[in-house]
């Protein structure tokens, strides 16, 4: 099989594995499959490489607070937005340099940059020649979050 057809699974390991290291969160993939929608707060790396792309992860707003105040040792409703922004910055951040360490040696290996956050679900991201799109959602049942890995 070739490494681009293994890109979904290594970015749902990667979002998977953050989770349960720095939230306890132990979230199993509900989907692979590319879903247009975006949620309320969405994490954006710009992926630098021999083939370039874009990392998104994607969350409702109580959900992402959620995460955030597993991440923090706070509840929820003590999170603040900064907080919750922050806590999407840092997945993505952390989502991206996991699924570098699995693409070594490979043509998908690439430079990690800074994460920024979108918010709002009515958001359209258009981009020139791609070739490759990736989703999926994790989900406990409770929580859920939503990734695209596009190339």
């Amino acid at each position: 099989m070739d490494i681009k057809d293994k890109l979904g699974e290594i970015y749902s390991e990667a979002l998977s594995e953050v989770l349960t290291t720095v939230a306890g969160l132990n979230l199993n993939v509900q989907c692979r499959e590319p879903d247009s929608r975006f949620d309320d707060v969405t994490g954006v790396m710009y992926l630098n490489g021999n083939n370039t792309g874009m990392l998104f992860v994607t969350a409702k707003e109580p959900d992402i607070r959620k995460i955030c105040g597993k991440m923090i040792g706070s509840s929820a409703d003590e999170i603040s937005d900064d907080e919750a922004d922050d806590a999407m910055c840092e997945l993505v951040n952390m989502t991206a340099g996991s699924a570098k360490l699995r693409l070594i040696k490979t043509d998908y290996m690439f430079s990690l940059l800074q994460p920024f956050v979108i918010k709002g679900n009515d958001v359209s991201i258009v981009t020139k020649n791609i070739t490759k799109i990736d989703a999926g959602v994790l989900s406990d049942g409770e929580i859920s979050i939503r990734f695209k890995v596009v190339y």
